[in-house]
């Protein structure tokens, strides 16, 4: 079993600060600033569902790896886990990014996008791509780089 962390790009994470913030903000702030009363169960409710979503992100930035085992390439993002068996896969596209693909399990705006199956895609950052992309490649031989 391999394990790869996630590269992680700065100027992502100041965006989920500022989405972060800016939830805090509109949910107690801006009230406050309006003069609006809140009630007790409308303030439980705003700090659990900003919690929540401020959870995800710290859950997702702190949690989000890639495992190639012997026939599978899992790819973990906080809650959420991927998994792709590595003989399906057709072709590994470098230097992409993570605008494209439909699953994006990746901390970085570049990143590789994995297609497999049919039609399916999925975006991942590992931090060592070559390292990562040479131990897929070892375990199916049919996977074209691009």
């Amino acid at each position: 079993m391999n394990k790869f962390k996630s590269k992680k790009s700065d100027s992502l994470k100041t965006l989920l600060i500022i989405i972060s913030l800016l939830i805090l903000f509109l949910s107690f702030v801006l009230p406050f600033l309006l003069k609006q009363s809140i009630g007790t169960s409308e303030l439980i409710i705003k700090i659990l569902i900003s919690s929540l979503i401020i959870g995800l992100f710290i859950w997702c930035w702190t949690n989000t790896y890639y495992v190639i085992d012997k026939n599978r390439l899992s790819a973990n993002c906080g809650p959420f886990k991927f998994n792709v068996q590595i003989q399906v896969i057709k072709e590994i596209r470098t230097n992409q990014k993570t605008v494209a693909g439909i699953i994006k399990p990746t901390l970085s705006w570049n990143c590789i996008v994995i297609e497999y199956g049919d039609i399916k895609a999925i975006s991942i950052s590992p931090e060592n791509q070559d390292t990562f992309i040479k131990t897929l490649t070892d375990k199916n031989k049919e996977i074209k780089i691009k």
